[in-house]
């Protein structure tokens, strides 16, 4: 391969991130405007709160079952035609919802539209992995998950400007199908003339990846994450509307503030940490401090103090899970050959975490009383920092000290 060939393949890595940012930000589009349209749909479903969370988290339960044989299967096949079947399930979903007329209805189409997010996160490391050098993966991780932030805040912040439940699902639905026609057009696995990655049998690979202590130890701590922001994130807004009489627009606003902040400090961490050269000062300190944020938002009197709190955990929670979704790539356990399966892990765990927390933990164990459920969000975040903890240091810094000793 000459110097130009090279040079349009590295630049092609920016159409890759593109194409798999867009799919993340629709996907969350579909999910969270059951959260966005809680006002809505409510009455007009005959919904219970707890139906409520259960429709929400959905997509989650999808993803939490499928995650490791979606990563397994593209480390066998590759990560292209994995990710288009779940895509094309997604897409299909999305507009089969406009017309759910019950619980069980919408229930089942958000099942069905999680098959996407399964894919996708449980191969975005892979993927980004194989395109973009290592200095950059940081950053690539980076704005792949901030991707949620932005499809979240989307969600939150449009949803209730929407003239109908038909038209918010429908245009939704329009912008997730192209992005699956951008998918199959133009992803591809790796740039021409990388070398193939060794064809290993899935069970080979998913025994390798669930030998790692480290692997085990991200889900976990990603499975506490997810689980306490999706809740925190899905029952703002309404929170806001039912517990303090806010109007349903400016609550929205209100809420989405938290995931604005959300991307900003999912683009920051893994930049900050690449040029510190270590990542564990980014870990278990922005949990607990996100932790306090979430509290004092929540608790202080509803006015600026509020949108203040909620940026300042926003931009906490959201710098590290790029680094620890980036894991697959940066253990040396792992690496590319078994990206997908360590990757469908983490994603499992992160999405069970999703469903189960907050529709079997925080809102039950709340009952009724709103103000415990962000007293949980804020002990979930708690413990998300001190799984952390026990996550190994794999900055730049500590590679080459063991560079170094190595010698």
């Amino acid at each position: 391969m000459n110097v130009t060939e090279t040079s349009k393949e590295n630049s092609y890595m920016w159409v890759i991130l593109t194409i798999i940012f867009l799919g993340q930000v629709l996907l969350n589009v579909l999910t969270f405007q059951i959260g966005g349209m809680a006002a809505q749909l409510i009455p007009a479903l005959h919904l219970k709160p707890s139906q409520l969370a259960m429709a929400l988290s959905a997509p989650m339960l999808a993803s939490a079952i499928l995650g490791i044989p979606a990563g397994a299967l593209a480390d066998r096949f590759g990560v292209k035609s994995i990710a288009a079947f779940g895509l094309i399930i997604s897409s299909i979903s999305s507009f089969a919802r406009i017309s759910a007329a019950s619980f069980g209805a919408l229930f089942a189409w958000m099942l069905l539209i999680g098959f996407g997010i399964a894919v996708l996160n449980s191969n975005a490391a892979k993927l980004l992995g194989a395109w973009f050098p290592i200095r950059r993966m940081g950053l690539a991780m980076g704005i792949y998950v901030v991707g949620a932030g932005v499809g979240i805040s989307i969600a939150l912040a449009t949803s209730p400007l929407f003239p109908s439940i038909h038209s918010a699902f429908l245009a939704s639905a329009i912008g997730m199908t192209c992005v699956t026609i951008l998918w199959l057009l133009f992803i591809k696995n790796k740039p021409a003339g990388a070398p193939d990655q060794p064809v290993l049998s899935m069970t080979h690979c998913l025994s390798v990846a669930a030998k790692s202590k480290n692997v085990w130890i991200g889900a976990l701590a990603i499975f506490f994450m997810m689980g306490t922001y999706v809740t925190q994130s899905g029952f703002l807004s309404n929170a806001l509307v039912q517990a303090k009489g806010i109007n349903p627009v400016q609550a929205g606003l209100v809420a989405s503030s938290l995931t604005l902040a959300f991307i900003v400090g999912g683009l920051l961490g893994p930049v900050i940490s690449h040029k510190a050269g270590s990542i564990r000062p980014f870990l278990a300190p922005t949990a607990i401090l996100c932790a306090i944020s979430s509290y004092l938002a929540w608790n202080v009197p509803f006015g600026p103090l509020t949108t203040v709190f909620l940026m300042l955990a926003g931009l906490f929670i959201g710098m590290t899970p790029p680094i620890i979704l980036s894991l697959p790539m940066s253990l040396p356990e792992i690496g590319p050959v078994y990206a997908g399966s360590a990757g469908g892990i983490l994603s499992t765990f992160q999405m069970a975490g999703a469903f189960f927390i907050s529709s079997y933990v925080i809102i039950p164990l709340a009952g009724s009383d709103i103000n415990k459920v962000f007293l949980y969000i804020a002990a979930g975040y708690f413990i998300y920092g001190i799984v952390m903890l026990f996550l190994p240091e794999l900055g730049a810094k500590s590679k080459r000290k063991n560079a170094g000793l190595a010698k």
